[in-house]
């Protein structure tokens, strides 16, 4: 696949992670896997991060530090807005785990690339 196509998978997937943070917390099923929370979220941006560094037109150390940032933003971003849903708050521990997962996801691509 392309960038492009790639940069349409990481809006998708955007709109699904914000989607999935407005559903009130009263509306989740009771289940043992929301109990790991942080390793959702870590997942959860590991794979943003993927998306995000090949939707660009090359992947370097600069889209690097393109990719972080914008992550750390989206993770923040989502958690604000998380704090204005029924049952739901926000979290630095959260957008912690957002920002290593999409450090690890964008890491993981980038050193692939250079192989």
């Amino acid at each position: 696949m392309n960038h492009k196509s790639f940069r349409i998978l990481l809006v998708s997937y955007m709109i699904l992670i914000l989607g999935l943070s407005s559903i009130p917390a009263q509306d989740f099923p009771k289940t043992w896997l929301l109990t790991w929370d942080k390793l959702i979220h870590l997942v959860e941006y590991f794979i943003l991060g993927i998306l995000a560094m090949k939707s660009m037109n090359t992947i370097s150390y600069r889209t690097l530090r393109i990719v972080l940032p914008f992550g750390m933003f989206f993770g923040g971003l989502d958690e604000y807005l998380q704090s204005f849903i029924s049952g739901r708050f926000s979290s630095g521990w959260d957008v912690l785990a957002d920002t290593i997962g999409v450090t690890i996801g964008a890491l993981l691509i980038l050193g692939n690339d250079k192989k």
